[in-house]
């Protein structure tokens, strides 16, 4: 499956994506890569998800000056919070229950690097693939080349 970021401006290129119901335009939040919300209200970046579809929302963040506010995601009357507020990098897993879904960043707050993508192929991406370097079939190369119980040849 093909990985596809329903945010549509992932990198805050204030020349992209940058219109959104709730704060109209805010590509002059956008510098470098990051949103930064200085509006003094919430900022909702929006996302064309499928209600009842698990979603993955990744994003860092990269500064937090704001007192009792919260990054989340939001879907009809249920919101999603990622383990803390402080600096770093975040995932949100949730299932939206209304057409109405986005993550509301607040006042203070910088963000950067959002993907959101359906939760099946962030699975596939992040666990799927790969081999093992080796297996029990495969023979141990040790100093001593003394064959122990269980090697196998």
């Amino acid at each position: 499956m093909q990985r596809i970021n329903l945010w549509l401006n992932p990198k805050f290129d204030p020349t992209g994506f940058h219109v959104v119901k709730k704060g109209g335009d805010i590509s002059k939040y956008m510098t470098g890569g990051t949103l930064a919300n200085t509006r003094g209200e919430y900022i909702d970046l929006p996302f064309a998800c499928e209600v009842g579809v698990e979603y993955v929302c990744t994003f860092r963040i990269v500064s937090n000056d704001t007192t009792n506010k919260s990054i989340g995601i939001f879907s009809g009357v249920t919101v999603e919070y990622p383990s803390a507020q402080t600096v770093g990098k975040y995932t949100i897993r949730f299932t939206p229950i209304a057409n109405d879904t986005r993550l509301a960043v607040p006042s203070g707050m910088a963000i950067s690097e959002l993907s959101v993508e359906a939760a099946d192929t962030y699975d596939a991406a992040l666990g799927g693939g790969g081999f093992r370097a080796s297996s029990r079939g495969t023979r141990c190369h040790a100093i001593k080349a003394t064959r122990r119980a269980g090697d196998v040849r």
